[in-house]
């Protein structure tokens, strides 16, 4: 299962996306794939997804993919290990969203990533220190 990061699903729902063409792109190579989202990434979305018509894309494309929503239900262990995820990197100032990813994945080994952040290439990784898993690797 792939987890969608902030800047695919902004650039699949706004075509003024400089990431708009290569976003399309890769979605094609990963139609097949099953998609999950969290509640942080949609709420980043809709931030940088703030017209009515981006919001209405948005909405279609989690419905016509099927976008499952994690975690199932979100409780004070996933938000102290979010916590203390946040404290280990903060030198490097992550946010919510990248520290609920990393944690995610932590939790559960098919995960894999969609993402332009440079930082789970090189910086992020999983709450024991492995690398999360990229689902693309950007050219």
């Amino acid at each position: 299962m792939i987890l969608i990061d902030t800047g695919p699903l902004v650039a699949l729902c706004d075509e003024r996306d400089s990431r708009n063409e290569i976003a399309i792109e890769r979605l094609e190579e990963l139609a097949k794939a099953d998609f999950a989202i969290c509640e942080a990434i949609l709420g980043e979305a809709c931030f940088h997804l703030p017209r009515r018509i981006q919001r209405q894309r948005l909405q279609t494309w989690l419905d016509e993919f099927d976008v499952v929503s994690l975690p199932a239900g979100a409780d004070a262990t996933f938000r102290r290990d979010v916590f203390a995820w946040l404290l280990k990197y903060a030198d490097h100032e992550p946010d919510w969203a990248d520290a609920c990813i990393a944690v995610l994945c932590g939790t559960d080994r098919s995960l894999s990533v969609w993402t332009f952040d440079q930082e789970f290439h090189t910086t992020w990784r999983r709450p024991d220190g492995t690398r999360i898993p990229l689902a693309v690797t950007h050219r």
